[in-house]
């Protein structure tokens, strides 16, 4: 959905930037010697510019009245210019999209190491200020290394599938140690809970956890700098961050002393079949686009689609699509997560609109028997 809002915001960019390519084609060019005859040029790229609002999307032109050569030149310019650059856009989101998802567990296995890189700056702090011990008199007690000595870090940092999955996405804080340093001394050292669990003599598991939860909460997912950071590493945080928040949380309260187990979280458990559902999902609601938004506009009683909210339509658009070709999927289903999206991404009317229009389209689909479904999506259906 975020891709196809995307894919939306770039066609109407390039939609006003070929508007503006027709007014620099019939801008009077002040360097000619010859006489500008600035009315037919004014007139000529209004008459363009209406040709092309009407004819962008169209195998051939057509015109409500006669043109000439210039006017036709500029029209075919531009509507070249305006589909040349919608492709591009929408490859580079198409793959952009599928990205994400890798940013987002790059984001959850850099959260869990980062943990312990936390752990390891513990003993080095602790380490520099004890040589300093003699000269400026502040002891230090060992209570300030439980972080250091943290069990529960102890499982991350020694569970093989975890270690393997920091190599497979080439998961480092190497490139950004000063950051880290900074983060543990400004955020970590001064937060209350992490004061007070340094003053813990040999603290338990159950508190080891704890603070690895706080770490998580308050620190990595809550303070201005470290959000920041990854905000510039990953375009989608904001919508990414509570995924990743439910995921970490569900990691490290998996932490079992007793087994050393540790969940690690998977976002797909077949990413290539989910991964291909995404890429077709994507491409067959652009390449219908038409066809889906006419569908949705013979439904929409008293409602112009443009007055629809942008997100609204391509949430109807998606569940058309998914109605239409993806037959193992059960009607039902389709129309509960896409009331879900109208209601974490839209108005706060959405959900009763979507799911009306959606009720309506469906019963109106299957009676057309444009609706078929096989597998689990025939069975669940009935």
């Amino acid at each position: 959905m975020q891709a196809l809002y995307a894919v939306q915001k770039c066609e109407d960019a390039n939609f006003e930037l070929a508007k503006d390519y027709i007014d620099e084609v019939f801008t009077p060019d002040l360097n000619s010697m010859e006489v500008q005859d600035k009315p037919l040029l004014k007139q000529n790229a209004k008459t363009a510019k209406k040709i092309f609002q009407n004819n962008y999307r169209a195998q051939q032109i057509k015109e409500e009245q006669d043109s000439n050569p210039e006017v036709r030149s500029a029209v075919s310019n531009a509507i070249d210019y305006f589909r040349n650059n919608v492709k591009k856009d929408v490859s580079f989101i198409r793959k952009d999209m599928l990205e994400a998802v890798n940013k987002l567990l790059e984001n959850y296995y850099l959260s869990l190491k980062l943990l312990s890189e936390f752990s390891e700056l513990t003993k080095q702090d602790v380490e520099k200020r004890q040589k300093r011990s003699a000269e400026n008199g502040k002891q230090v007690f060992e209570s300030e290394l439980n972080l250091y000595h943290n069990k529960a870090i102890k499982i991350i940092n020694e569970n093989s599938a975890l270690q393997n999955e920091f190599i497979r996405f080439g998961i480092s804080w190497k490139d950004d140690e000063l950051d880290v340093q900074e983060w543990y001394r400004d955020l970590l050292k001064k937060a209350d809970f992490y004061k007070e669990y340094t003053l813990k003599n040999k603290p338990s598991f159950e508190e080891d956890v704890l603070v690895l939860d706080q770490i998580s909460r308050q620190i990595i997912l809550k303070s201005e700098a470290i959000t920041n950071f990854m905000a510039e590493r990953d375009l989608y945080w904001e919508e990414n961050k509570s995924a990743l928040k439910s995921m970490l949380k569900k990691t490290i309260k998996s932490l079992d002393e007793d087994t050393q187990h540790i969940e690690l979280i998977e976002l797909s458990a077949n990413w290539e079949d989910d991964s291909e559902f995404f890429k077709n999902l994507f491409t067959d609601t652009i390449s219908n686009d038409d066809e889906y938004e006419n569908i949705v506009s013979d439904f929409a009683q008293n409602w112009a689609t443009e007055r629809i909210a942008i997100v609204d339509m391509i949430i109807l658009k998606m569940a058309v699509c998914e109605m239409l070709n993806f037959p193992s999927i059960p009607v039902k289903v389709t129309i509960n997560e896409y009331i879900e999206l109208s209601k974490n991404y839209s108005t706060q009317k959405s959900k009763i609109f979507v799911n009306g229009m959606l009720d309506k389209i469906s019963v109106k689909l299957e009676k057309d028997g444009k609706i078929k479904k096989s597998g689990r999506g025939l069975i669940d259906n009935k």
